[in-house]
């Protein structure tokens, strides 16, 4: 398990709720938010042992951390919406999300390809992520607003006008390199991630929720709840040590890939986390609907 150093700061605000924090990417932001000062977190995963083994290792870090552990299908509706409710009957309010849930599919040309290998993919990665983001602001907007803290000593931010930052909560999903550049034979994998940021109702200029993808539903609902106290981030990953990507390491598949970034290698899921606890925290209070890239580079070619 990687060191985390204490930083604190979710000291004062410490409530959050994280699908798909079993493994991965999601786990090490689970960690990264507990070094961070989180001490009331509900974990959901599918798989009941990576939640037990998550658990285990969020006490090294901190044995006052209390943890709920929820096994869910973010797939599900009924499940998404159980388990928001489970954590609000358990800890009160949810002040921070970060939704990873998410699955590669099988790799192929289209051409070769099963509708149902496209249903599952955008099943998890675009409805899932759809269903627990639609959830968490239910919620959100029923809680009451807080003021927002700036640092270790938890003095309150003023604004130009001479009164204290509010905010609801924040809200990080989990998009992709795949959210601005195509891989090959992937296609329902970036059809889940990429998208177009918004379209407009014909002569009216107002924003729907037509909107494609992760990063669209990103920007979509940052634009409509940024003025209730939500923010809603997404962080873009590139090409990152996961269970998810093993079958390249050490390839010449995998070593071209990650050669194309100016940094020339895999990144950690530590490094992601850094990100993800940033966009969350106060200290990201006016960072709302945009997407980070953590990818060593690999955009700017």
């Amino acid at each position: 398990m990687p060191e985390f150093p204490p930083d604190r700061q979710f000291l004062h605000h410490p409530d959050a709720l994280l699908p798909r924090a079993g493994s991965g990417i999601g786990l090490a932001v689970v960690q990264r938010l507990v070094a961070d000062g989180i001490r009331k977190i509900s974990l959901v995963d599918l798989v009941e042992d990576r939640l037990s083994d998550a658990v285990s290792s969020l006490s090294i870090i901190d044995e006052s951390t209390e943890c709920l552990k929820i096994r869910c299908d973010c797939s599900s509706e009924e499940a998404v919406e159980d388990a928001v409710a489970e954590t609000v009957k358990t800890f009160g309010r949810i002040d921070f999300c970060f939704n990873a849930a998410g699955m590669s599919g099988q790799g192929g040309a289209i051409a070769g390809m099963e509708a149902k290998g496209l249903d599952a993919v955008l099943g998890l990665n675009l409805r899932g992520v759809w269903l627990c983001e639609r959830a968490e602001i239910k919620q959100m907007m029923k809680q009451d607003l807080r003021e927002v803290a700036s640092g270790d000593l938890g003095l309150m931010l003023i604004n130009s006008t001479g009164l204290r930052l509010q905010t609801r909560g924040s809200i990080v999903n989990a998009g992709s390199l795949a959210s601005h550049v195509a891989i090959p034979t992937l296609t329902p994998y970036v059809m889940s991630k990429h998208g177009s940021v918004l379209t407009l109702k014909a002569n009216k200029g107002l924003p729907t929720d037509e909107s494609l993808a992760v990063l669209g539903l990103t920007k979509a609902d940052a634009l409509d709840y940024g003025k209730h106290g939500i923010r809603i981030n997404c962080v873009c990953p590139g090409w990152i040590k996961t269970k998810m990507t093993e079958q390249l390491f050490d390839t010449p598949v995998g070593d071209a890939l990650v050669a194309r970034a100016p940094m020339n290698r895999w990144g950690l899921p530590e490094e992601v986390a850094y990100s993800v606890s940033f966009l969350l925290s106060d200290r990201a209070s006016f960072v709302n609907g945009t997407d980070l890239a953590v990818d060593g580079g690999y955009r700017t070619c």
